[in-house]
């Protein structure tokens, strides 16, 4: 049977793990982190995503640890809601939203179970190089500080946005033009929870395209998002430095003052430890493997938070991926060809950000004018409730195929 490398143990990585050990794949997955335990925000599992979970027996146990998110609730600079939408409404609250952390864990657990399943925390991919019949990796271990040489037959690449393995796999041309930038800059985190916290998730939008939004956890935890719609050279060059402190000082910088209760997510922001700074980019690539080497999940197509997509893009790609490989066991090429061929097509429908881009500027206004104009419709939208009248259309269907 073949031996599988998988380079990252997050939610696409795990997902792919289990589906190819239940199906006899002798698989090692490598995390550079040096602990089982991932930090995170609230993803939402949905659509195919959620029959996959459901396949693999977990459903249950996922919908136990839900957020219990009512919907959310829109606010003005003095903290009083102009509208409310229900969960399931807006693509904001969903019916299944779960901690990362949490659905980690749940997956992580699925597929530890697996005897021939194999997680090795604390490891990098250093090199690699392929033949016809291999690809021999450079492993590199940081507890010890050693490196050694493994074989494999097949490497998966499945460690993110800026995936170092996905460059040591790519041609220099592809590498360099894969990440695609929206110019939005989001921070996420977690602070002590408030009464006011729960159960509606909480946004606020100022002017210069900046909003802030607290979405429940649990008792204890409220998870906060700050977003700036616009291209700003402080921010980037805070990302780019990847280090914490600049970042977190940067956007307090812009934020600190506002309206609501900013100054208390900042204040919250500046002393979190579970904090994650980002500047907002795609994935587009022309091509999702190399000889015996294939890209899963953001590493591959990653659609970036602002469609909602990522979390299950990450577990039908991972779960379609393991099917051709499991249907094709001696045909790599064919499989790899089969996996892209089958799902480009769906990728390309849900990767696009909503309303042609425009989304993150139509929500976030620049001016006082415009947030007027905006809180104007918002009001009438949720007096309307149209969302009665029509179904959730970011639920893309996908027909599974069967092991």
């Amino acid at each position: 049977m073949a031996r599988v490398m998988i380079s990252g143990a997050g939610i696409a990585g795990t997902v792919h793990a289990y589906w190819l050990g239940k199906n006899g794949f002798d698989i090692v997955v490598v995390e550079r982190s040096m602990s089982s335990t991932q930090s995170g925000q609230i993803i939402d599992v949905e659509g195919p995503a959620q029959e996959i979970v459901t396949r693999m027996g977990l459903i249950e146990e996922i919908r136990s640890n839900v957020t219990h998110e009512a919907g959310i609730r829109f606010v003005d600079d003095s903290g009083n809601e102009f509208a409310r939408f229900p969960v399931g409404s807006t693509g904001v609250s969903n019916e299944i939203e779960i901690m990362r952390p949490a659905m980690a864990g749940i997956l992580l657990a699925a597929a530890e179970h697996l005897p021939n399943v194999k997680f090795r925390n604390g490891c990098t991919i250093q090199g690699l190089q392929q033949t016809t019949s291999d690809v021999i990796v450079d492993v590199h271990d940081k507890a010890n500080d050693t490196t050694s040489q493994e074989r494999f037959d097949i490497l998966v690449a499945a460690d993110g946005l800026r995936s170092p393995t996905r460059d040591l796999i790519l041609p220099a041309s592809e590498k360099a033009s894969c990440l695609k930038s929206v110019d939005v800059f989001a921070a996420f985190f977690s602070i002590p929870a408030e009464p006011q916290d729960r159960p509606y998730a909480n946004l606020y939008q100022a002017t210069g395209r900046r909003g802030l939004f607290t979405k429940p956890m649990n008792e204890q935890e409220t998870s906060a998002y700050v977003m700036h719609c616009k291209y700003d050279q402080r921010l980037h060059d805070a990302r780019e430095s990847r280090d914490v402190d600049r970042q977190k000082k940067a956007i307090a910088a812009l934020y600190q003052g506002l309206g609501w209760e900013t100054d208390w997510l900042v204040k919250g922001m500046m002393e979190t430890k579970n904090f994650y700074f980002e500047e907002i980019s795609q994935v587009k690539l022309n091509k999702w493997s190399h000889g015996r080497c294939v890209l899963l999940g953001d590493t591959a197509y990653c659609p970036s938070p602002l469609t909602g997509q990522g979390t299950n893009l990450a577990i039908l790609g991972a779960y379609l991926l393991a099917n051709k490989m499991v249907k094709n066991m001696e045909n790599t090429v064919k499989a790899f060809e089969e996996y892209e061929t089958e799902f480009r097509p769906y990728v390309n429908n849900v990767q696009p950000i909503p309303l042609g881009g425009y989304l993150p500027l139509l929500i976030n206004p620049d001016t006082s004018w415009g947030l007027w104009i905006q809180r104007t419709i918002l009001s009438w939208i949720s007096w309307l409730q149209p969302w009665n009248y029509f179904s959730n259309i970011k639920n893309v269907p996908y027909t599974l195929p069967d092991f």
